[in-house]
C-alpha cells in the first residue's frame, strides 16, 4: 500500500514540477512570438504545449489514483467508467503528441542544414501548418483505440485508473508503436541524415582549418544524442514490462507495473522540460532575457 502511494506521489511531484516549469516558459515564448515570428521559438512553444497538456492530464489521473489509494476504494463507478477511459486515452494521445513535436524540431533542423539560404519549408507559416497537422494526426492515429475503448482501456482494479493491460499485447503494441516507436524511428532517420551531412561538412572545414565551425557542429551532434537518449528512456520500462508480460502473462499487473507505467515518463518529461532550455541556444537566450522582454512589452 505504502509503496503504491509512493509511486503515485513521485508521479504527482514530477508532473506538478513540469507544469510549474512549462507554464512560465510558454508565456515567455508567447510574448516573444507576439513581437517576432521565429520558427525555432514556434516549434519550442509547440513542444512545451505538448509537455504541459500531457502533465495536466497525467496529474489529474494521479490525483484520482491517490484519492482512491487513501480511501482504498475505486472512485470509478459504472457511470464514471467512460470518463476514466477518456483520461486513459488522452494520456497516451498527449504522450504521442509530445514525441511528434520533437520530430518536427528534428525535421526543421535538417531542412535548415540542407537549405541554409532558406526556403518556404523553413517559413513560420509552413511550420505553423505542420504543427496543426501534427496535432490532428496524433489524435487520429489513436482514435480507433477510443472508438473501441472497451477493448483497449479497462480499469486496473488494484491501481484505480484506466489503461491498456499488459496481457492485451496487440492493443498495447498498437498504441506503443504509434506514440513511441514511430516518432523515435522518424527522429533517428532524420538525425542520422543530419549527422552524416555535418560529418561530411566537418571534413571539409578541417581541411580549410575552420576548426571553430567544425567544433560547433560537434556540439550540435552531442545535443542530438542527448535528446534522443532522454526520449528513448521514457518508453523503455513499458517495453520491458510488455515483454515480461508476454513471457509470463500471470505476472501482468504485479510488481507495481501499472504505477511504473507512467511514473517514468512523468520523470522524463520533467527532465526534458529543463534540458531543452540548455540544448536550444535560441530558447535559452529568450528565457535568460525574459525580464528585459517583459519590461519592453509592458506599457510605461
Amino acid at each position: 500500500m505504502l509503496s503504491s502511494i509512493a509511486f503515485t506521489i513521485i508521479s504527482i511531484a514530477s508532473t506538478s514540477f513540469t507544469i510549474l516549469i512549462t507554464l512560465p516558459i510558454i508565456i515567455i515564448l508567447y510574448i516573444r512570438l507576439h513581437r517576432e515570428r521565429v520558427t525555432v521559438i514556434l516549434l519550442s512553444t509547440n513542444t512545451y504545449m505538448g509537455l504541459l497538456t500531457f502533465s495536466i492530464i497525467l496529474l489529474s489521473t494521479n490525483i484520482n489514483v491517490l484519492r482512491a489509494d487513501l480511501s482504498e476504494t475505486s472512485l470509478v463507478n459504472t457511470g464514471g467508467l467512460t470518463a476514466c477511459q477518456l483520461l486513459g486515452f488522452l494520456v497516451y494521445e498527449r504522450f504521442g503528441c509530445c514525441y511528434s513535436s520533437f520530430v518536427l524540431q528534428a525535421l526543421s533542423r535538417l531542412l535548415k542544414v540542407l537549405y541554409p539560404k532558406g526556403t518556404i519549408l523553413q517559413s513560420f507559416t509552413f511550420n505553423l501548418v505542420c504543427i496543426v497537422i501534427q496535432w490532428i494526426v496524433c489524435f487520429l492515429l489513436l482514435l480507433p483505440s477510443y472508438i473501441w475503448r472497451d477493448l483497449f482501456y479497462s480499469l486496473y482494479e488494484l491501481d484505480y485508473y484506466c489503461g491498456i493491460r499488459y496481457e492485451r499485447l496487440f492493443y498495447l503494441w498498437y498504441v506503443i508503436f504509434n506514440i513511441y516507436v514511430l516518432p523515435l524511428t522518424y527522429m533517428a532517420m532524420i538525425y542520422i541524415r543530419l549527422m552524416y551531412h555535418i560529418r561530411r561538412g566537418n571534413l571539409q572545414l578541417l581541411q580549410t582549418q575552420r576548426g571553430r565551425s567544425a567544433q560547433r557542429n560537434y556540439v550540435v551532434i552531442r545535443r542530438i544524442l542527448c535528446t534522443m537518449t532522454v526520449l528513448a528512456l521514457a518508453g523503455l520500462p513499458n517495453v520491458g514490462l510488455a515483454i515480461l508480460a508476454y513471457i509470463k502473462p500471470n505476472l501482468s499487473g504485479y510488481y507495481y507495473m501499472y504505477r511504473i507505467q507512467w511514473m517514468v515518463p512523468a520523470i522524463t518529461m520533467c527532465t526534458i522540460s529543463i534540458v531543452l532550455v540548455f540544448i536550444t541556444p535560441q530558447l535559452k537566450k529568450v528565457i535568460m532575457n525574459a525580464e528585459r522582454l517583459d519590461k519592453q512589452v509592458m506599457p510605461t
